[in-house]
């Protein structure tokens, strides 16, 4: 690309970024401008013209109360364990004759 091409595409990035970041201030300079403007006419007048508004809460009723007895786990009967060993051949413990 040739240092011309170059040069034209810094320009042309340069100018995007100031252009949307010109938009972005104009948009906050205008919503800033509108909100002082709601908040001057709130001031002036809007907030002596509101009756007080009265609001009656009913408070919670109690929750009944649980008893909780802790109990002993119930008795297990042990655990067997069965061991088998094979025989290496051989008799099977018969008489000796």
């Amino acid at each position: 690309m040739n240092s011309i091409h170059r040069m034209g595409v810094l320009i042309a990035s340069l100018a995007t970024a100031v252009v949307v970041a010109g938009s972005f201030v104009a948009q906050g300079y205008a919503a800033g401008q509108q909100a002082q403007a709601q908040s001057a006419a709130l001031a002036g007048g809007g907030a002596a013209t509101l009756a007080p508004v009265t609001i009656y809460v009913s408070p919670a009723s109690t929750p009944s109360t649980v008893q909780v007895t802790p109990n002993n786990p119930p008795a297990q009967q042990p655990q067997v364990i069965h061991v088998i060993v094979p025989s290496q051949g051989g008799d099977d413990g018969g008489s000796d004759h």
